[in-house]
């Protein structure tokens, strides 16, 4: 059978949505927006992007969109080029390896488990960039960022649900 043009691309589009909105969070993080006058850190939505979608479907968010998401991280804030791609494909695998734990659990533990990733996300960020910057970089602007990214996970994480539900699981 022939596909429609329409058809195909509608097809595209549902499998790198997930690649877009981690880009598009890490160009949320890299812009001049700041929630409530700078008093809460911009949370780590890429992280959110790449946890959800290895639980809840691994095959919309392959390894190459989360490279490409953790290098225009690097890109866009300046880091060392290479880190963002290692932390974010790093818990796509570990979150990817324990999907069958995560799967038709509650939500909590869900939350929980992502409250881990990124515990070791900001430690592994905040390590590395203090050995390459040969001193103990403060830890806690990080903390603050990693709680404000702990908080919003169960407002983003059901965005994502309707989405995967509605519009990539449809399709």
């Amino acid at each position: 059978m022939i596909e429609s043009r329409a058809e195909y691309l509608s097809r595209l589009a549902t499998s790198i949505a997930p690649t877009i909105l981690g880009l598009f969070g890490v160009l949320l993080l890299a812009s001049p927006i700041r929630l409530f006058e700078g008093f809460v850190p911009t949370p780590l939505l890429p992280l959110v992007v790449v946890y959800f979608w290895a639980i809840y479907s691994p095959t919309h968010l392959p390894a190459l969109g989360v490279f490409f998401i953790g290098l225009c991280h690097d890109l866009l804030a300046g880091g060392p080029i290479g880190l963002w791609p290692l932390i974010y494909l790093s818990i796509s695998f570990l979150v990817t390896t324990q999907r069958p734990y995560f799967q038709g659990r509650e939500q909590r533990v869900v939350w929980l488990g992502f409250a881990v990733s990124a515990f070791i996300a900001g430690t592994s960020v905040w390590l590395v960039s203090s050995v390459l910057a040969g001193t103990v970089l403060p830890f806690l602007p990080l903390a603050y960022q990693l709680l404000a990214t702990i908080a919003v996970y169960p407002i983003v994480a059901g965005l994502f649900a309707e989405l995967h539900e509605r519009v990539i699981t449809e399709n």
